[in-house]
């Protein structure tokens, strides 16, 4: 830009000083329409010096300002955006220890980056459900875009949301590979809403994706055979093979607690059989009627090794569906506190409470 000035001075220089070489003052006319403008080569010189230096000095001062305005608002917005992800990390930090009132604290001045938003909603909505407000929690669930609503069906399902967990996971179960994590709950969100055939079938369709351990398995179907006790026989047999064996005592537990074990005799004397001594305590732990020939088959086994923790519990617990507190007690106080498992607890403190024995029923109830 210098340059440029300094250029248009040299020849401003030479026009108005040409006409001292020839001793001739010189004369500059300009007439557009109406307007004329005249004056001597010097004169016009200095004029357009004049405007030239002025079109500069007016640049350079909106140059100026202009960087001046872009370097506050830029500072401001630095400051917001710094904020903002103070503010994100906070809360994730917060999330990860539990710390629920602080997810809130720290979205409570400043929302996060733009480009977290439906993340800071998420957090948001799984925070309110920790303390219980399932109604903020729908709130903030549903100010996320439709997209993101989809990557959290599970916090719909904790909001009793059931239905609409199952919406949004209707695209993604008709691909033909859905994620595992998808599956896992639709499978719960089915059992939610209790639409049971359907779980049947998804089961028998989507099972090998699903990556549960055999104790979330079995937790899934006690749910399950508990809900559906009436129709458990007709539902357990429709269940492929593989589900089975996670799905087998749940199952015979909901049968045992609604007094059909009879019925499952057959299946208990085999575990018996094959020494699976404990998984037969934990179905008669929950039966509300005894059966003699079980009782029978389980001292038989006793009589073997009579010091067998699983094979007392079973007989503790065959005493107390009889009514006989005080021979369950009694039984219960043979078994080594070491080998104690928690199914057999509820039963072993209602034999104390029957019979009295409120220290014993007290020294259990806190044992860890």
């Amino acid at each position: 830009m210098i340059r440029v000035i300094l250029i248009i001075i040299a020849i401003a220089i030479a026009m108005a000083a040409g006409h001292l070489l020839i001793d001739e003052k010189g004369y500059v006319l300009i007439a557009y329409n109406d307007v004329t403008i005249e004056a001597t080569i010097v004169a016009m010189a200095i004029m357009f010096f004049m405007l030239t230096i002025g079109i500069w000095l007016v640049v350079k001062a909106i140059k100026f300002f202009w960087r001046l305005y872009r370097k506050s608002t830029g500072h401001f917005g630095h400051k917001r955006a710094m904020k903002a992800s103070q503010a994100w990390q906070q809360a994730l930090w917060a999330t990860l220890n539990d710390d629920n009132e602080q997810v809130q604290v720290a979205f409570k001045k400043h929302d996060a980056p733009s480009q977290w938003q439906d993340y800071q909603y998420a957090l948001l909505a799984k925070s309110a459900l920790q303390q219980g407000e399932q109604a903020t929690a729908v709130q903030h669930l549903s100010a996320m875009s439709e997209e993101a609503q989809s990557k959290v069906p599970k916090l719909w399902l904790q909001a009793d949301k059931g239905e609409q967990a199952l919406v949004l996971l209707e695209t993604p179960m008709q691909q033909k590979k859905p994620q595992s994590t998808e599956i896992a709950t639709y499978l719960e969100g089915l059992l939610v809403e209790q639409k049971y055939v359907e779980l049947i079938k998804t089961l028998n369709d989507k099972h090998k994706q699903v990556t549960w351990s055999a104790e979330h398995w079995q937790r899934f179907f006690a749910r399950f055979f508990m809900q559906n006790q009436p129709d458990g026989q007709a539902y357990y047999e429709q269940l492929p093979k593989a589900l089975k064996v996670y799905a087998q005592q749940p199952y015979l537990q909901s049968m045992a607690a609604s007094g059909q074990i009879k019925q499952i005799q057959p299946a208990l004397l085999k575990w018996l059989k094959k020494g699976l001594y404990q998984d037969v305590s934990a179905v008669i732990s929950a039966a509300n009627e005894g059966d003699l020939q079980l009782t029978h088959a389980i001292q038989a086994q006793l009589k073997k090794q009579p010091d067998n923790a699983d094979l007392l519990a079973c007989l503790a617990c065959m005493a107390h569906v009889d009514g006989d507190f005080e021979l369950a007690a009694k039984i219960f106080d043979n078994i080594n506190k070491s080998n104690w498992h928690t199914g057999w607890t509820s039963m072993a403190l209602r034999s104390y409470e029957q019979t009295q024995q409120y220290q014993k029923a007290y020294e259990l109830a806190i044992l860890k």
